[in-house]
């Protein structure tokens, strides 16, 4: 554990050891860009697009450095998207601002809204911060609610981007870090100018968030420390990965896994950050997958991985719960997380898995981690989605993050989580991801007949239904004669 906190001035370029997962990841994103006309469809909404998962892997593909024709086209398409003129996420507008600053997009002129008018995201943003340093989201009634942290966190980044420092912002998202070192989701309404006393709220997929804005914006070395101490301390120690909720610290999942390796990459701790990556690398779709559109892609855990290695065409079009678009929708919430993290830190090699059914880590069949809140939606989230976060999405999948997910849904594996996406910021900041693992893949029980003793029975039931069918046969034919 590194005793000394090194923050780091800009996002890491990645490693050369690291380039392979990240690039990897990153091309799968690129390809389904390519595939599906430059946008991501929302899985809850036929015929509309995700616009945060969208942002989602613009940031994860800026930061692997791949293809930068395919960003230019998926960032025009994200500008021309509906944008309400009424409706305001600062989470969203601080994802968009920091796309914008990546994609070399003049975010005073980022586009149109539903009323026609310019979009100036800087002057959007400032008009959505309190007095007291929060900034708020504007429900369509017109009452303003604070944003949770993954907001918070991305409008600062997203103003740090654009030139702009905010320390009455700064000041407010440090007081939502709580005694334990790691920071909650929620800003209480009210409450805005109370410092966090519980650690009731903690999360990594929050703690991520918080260290990110924290590094981007510079200084408040104690404070990043404190925050990677609760990271190091809630890794899973044989893989190390990470659970959205400390309460239930076997349930990893890849949203908060790339938020949380992102997090201790820039704060200067790339040994537990290589661990994190590590185990999101072991959970990668391999090349030579039977599906070349899966190739690259990130799993939200080893479950998902096994399921495409027993059937990697049925995986990539089953339909699941909520979820009409097959499991396409969530590859994509989860690799644009993970690569968060693969961009910032080489992984280390992981250990071998234990036998045993569930594997470590594995979700129970039907559920995934929260990720990041997501686009367009309100309350917690679960990384990229899943948590709206940088990720974490909408409904059903892992919500993108920096955005506030509706309870109904949004990501899938936050898991979903769904800020680099909403798990999550986010599986991925977002609400829960709710895309389950696919039930029919899942092996079934081993019965009485498929065991050696069946097998014998049968055939022994057989024979003697062969000779009881041939006396019957023989008998009544001697009764004719």
């Amino acid at each position: 554990m590194a005793s000394a906190v090194v923050l780091a001035a800009a996002f890491p370029a990645p490693a050369p050891e690291a380039a392979g997962p990240a690039s990897a990841a990153a091309a799968f994103l690129a390809r389904e860009f390519s595939r599906l006309g430059d946008v991501y469809p929302s899985p809850t909404s036929p015929g509309n697009t995700d616009a945060g998962l969208m942002a989602d892997a613009l940031l994860a593909m800026h930061r692997a450095g791949v293809e930068p024709a395919v960003q230019a086209r998926a960032t025009a398409k994200l500008r021309a998207n509906y944008f309400s003129a009424t409706i305001v996420s600062a989470g969203v507008l601080g994802k968009d601002l920091i796309v914008a600053a990546e994609q070399g997009v003049d975010p005073r002129q980022w586009g149109k809204d539903s009323a026609g008018k310019e979009i100036d995201l800087v002057a959007r943003l400032g008009a959505a911060q309190g007095s007291s340093g929060a900034f708020e989201d504007t429900a369509a009634s017109g009452a303003r609610t604070p944003a949770n942290v993954f907001g918070q966190a991305l409008a600062l980044i997203g103003l740090h981007k654009a030139g702009i420092g905010d320390p009455a912002g700064t000041a407010e998202l440090l007081r939502q870090q709580c005694p334990g070192g790691g920071f909650r989701l929620n800003v209480p309404v009210g409450g805005e100018t109370a410092q966090c006393a519980s650690d009731a709220e903690v999360s990594a997929d929050t703690t991520a968030m918080g260290v990110w804005a924290l590094v981007e914006t510079g200084g408040h070395r104690q404070q990043v420390s404190r925050a990677l101490g609760w990271l190091r301390a809630h890794q899973d120690p044989v893989t190390g990965a990470f659970s959205a909720d400390p309460k239930s610290p076997g349930q990893v999942n890849t949203n908060s896994s790339g938020l949380a390796a992102m997090a201790l990459a820039l704060g200067g701790d790339g040994a537990a950050a290589s661990r994190a990556t590590g185990w999101l690398a072991a959970v990668q779709v391999p090349e030579s997958v039977p599906v070349p559109a899966m190739a690259g892609a990130i799993t939200r855990g080893q479950a998902d991985l096994d399921a495409i290695e027993r059937d990697a065409k049925a995986f990539w079009l089953k339909p699941s719960g909520a979820d009409n678009l097959g499991k396409q929708d969530g590859l994509r919430r989860a690799t644009a997380q993970a690569v968060l993290g693969l961009a910032a830190a080489v992984p280390d090699p992981v250990p071998p898995r234990p036998s045993g059914d569930p594997p470590p880590g594995s979700p129970p069949p039907g559920t995934v981690p929260p990720s990041h809140p997501g686009r367009g939606t309100t309350g917690p989230g679960s990384p990229g989605g899943r948590h709206g976060g940088v990720a974490r999405t909408e409904p059903v999948g892992q919500a993108p993050v920096g955005e506030s997910p509706a309870p109904a849904e949004v990501p899938a594996n936050g898991p979903s989580v769904r800020a680099p996406g909403g798990q999550p910021v986010a599986g991925l900041a977002s609400s829960p991801d709710r895309v389950g693992q696919a039930r029919a893949l899942e092996p079934r029980p081993v019965s009485f007949w498929a065991g050696p003793k069946g097998i014998a029975a049968a055939v022994l039931g057989g024979l003697l239904f062969a000779g009881g069918t041939f006396w019957l046969l023989v008998r009544r034919k001697g009764s004719r004669s």
